[in-house]
C-alpha cells in the first residue's frame, strides 16, 4: 500500500473519535465530555458503561453510550476492561482516522501555544505520517491545599485554580492510534512499538486535582475492591503495597510538597521516557518513573480545562 493509498483511506475516515469505559465516576465523567464536546461532535464520542448505570446515561446523554453488565465477582476486572477497550479501540480505527483512548479521570490537551484546537492539530500530525501512535507527555496534577484553597466549581475551569503537577511516565500513555493495538492493562503500554511522544501534547491525569473529593474516591473504591475478600487476602494485599491501598497515603504526601519550579519543558525526563522504555513482552511503556519534585504548570495553559 503507498501514500496514495493510505491518503485515500483517510479520506474516507472521520477524523477522531474519543472513547471512555466508566462505573460511578460522575464528575470526572462530566468534565471528560464538555472537553471532547469542545472538539468533536456526540456522534464521535464513545462511552461504555460498565455496569449500565443510569446516571451514566444520563450525564452522557446525546453521545454513543453502550451500555455492558458488570460482573459481580470482579475477577480480572482491569485486565478485562482494558481488553474491551483494546478491542474497541481497534475497531474504531476502521472508521477514524485517529483514536483518543483513555481512562475518565485523563484528558489530552494541546499546548496553547500551538493553537486551541486539538482536532485541527492531530489532522495535521496524520498528515505528516508522523507516527501511528502519537504518546503525550504526562502532567498528574496534584492538589496542595496550602497553596490552592479554592474549590473547584462546575462550569469552571480547572487549570488555574490547580496548577501544581508531578511527572509521572505511568500516564504517558499510547491513547492516540490511527491503527488496531492491544492496550497492556491500565492503558500504560501497547503493542505498537512505533510511536511518537508528541511535544505539544499533554494527559492530564486529575486522580489528585482536589483533596477532599479524590480521597473521598480512593476511600470508597478502596472498599470496593475489597468486598467479598478474605481477611488473608486482605492481609496480603495489605503487605505487598498494594496499589489502591496506598494511593492514599502517597496524596496525602504529595499534597504537602511545594513546586520547585515553573516550567512544562522537562528535556531530560523526555530523553529519559524513550532511553529507558520498558519492554514488557508484548508491550512497550514508557520509562522515567515519578521524580520526587512537584511543578508549576505555566500561566497559559490556564482554563484550557
Amino acid at each position: 500500500m503507498d501514500k496514495s493509498d493510505i491518503a485515500r483511506m483517510d479520506k474516507a475516515k472521520a477524523p477522531c473519535a474519543a472513547l471512555t469505559m466508566v462505573r460511578g465516576e460522575d464528575f470526572f465523567l462530566a468534565r471528560w465530555l464538555e472537553h471532547y464536546r469542545r472538539f468533536l461532535p456526540d456522534e464521535h464520542i464513545y462511552v461504555l458503561n460498565h455496569g449500565a448505570d443510569p446516571k451514566v446515561t444520563e450525564i452522557a446523554r446525546g453521545v454513543n453510550v453502550i451500555g455492558l453488565p458488570y460482573d459481580e465477582t470482579r475477577k480480572s476486572v482491569n485486565q478485562r476492561r482494558w481488553q474491551i477497550l483494546s478491542q474497541f479501540t481497534s475497531g474504531l480505527t476502521q472508521f477514524y482516522n485517529w483514536v483518543i483512548c483513555n481512562d475518565v479521570d485523563e484528558l489530552v490537551v494541546l499546548d496553547p501555544e500551538q493553537g486551541d484546537n486539538l482536532l485541527d492539530y492531530l489532522l495535521e500530525r496524520r498528515k505528516a505520517r508522523a507516527a501511528p501512535v502519537l504518546i503525550p507527555f504526562a502532567i498528574e496534577m496534584v492538589h496542595v491545599p496550602e497553596l490552592e484553597p479554592e474549590p473547584l466549581c462546575p462550569g469552571e475551569p480547572i487549570i488555574g485554580k490547580r496548577r501544581i503537577y508531578r511527572l509521572n511516565s505511568n500516564y504517558a500513555k499510547p491513547c492516540i492510534t490511527s491503527v488496531p493495538l492491544d492496550f497492556k492493562p491500565g492503558g500504560h503500554g501497547s503493542t505498537v512499538h512505533k510511536f511518537k511522544i508528541d511535544p505539544h501534547l499533554y494527559n492530564f491525569h486529575l486522580r489528585f486535582v482536589d483533596y477532599g473529593m479524590c480521597m473521598a474516591r480512593l476511600d470508597k473504591s478502596l472498599h470496593r475492591r475489597l468486598e467479598g475478600k478474605s481477611p488473608e487476602e486482605i492481609a496480603a494485599m495489605t503487605k505487598a503495597g498494594w496499589g489502591w491501598n496506598s494511593a492514599a497515603q502517597t496524596f496525602d504526601a504529595l499534597s504537602k510538597r511545594h513546586p520547585e519550579a515553573e516550567t512544562i519543558d522537562h528535556p531530560a525526563f523526555r530523553k529519559k521516557m524513550i532511553e529507558d522504555k520498558i519492554l514488557r513482552d508484548p508491550f512497550v511503556l514508557m520509562g522515567g518513573g515519578r521524580p520526587a519534585h512537584s511543578y508549576r504548570l505555566p500561566p497559559r495553559f490556564s482554563g484550557v480545562f
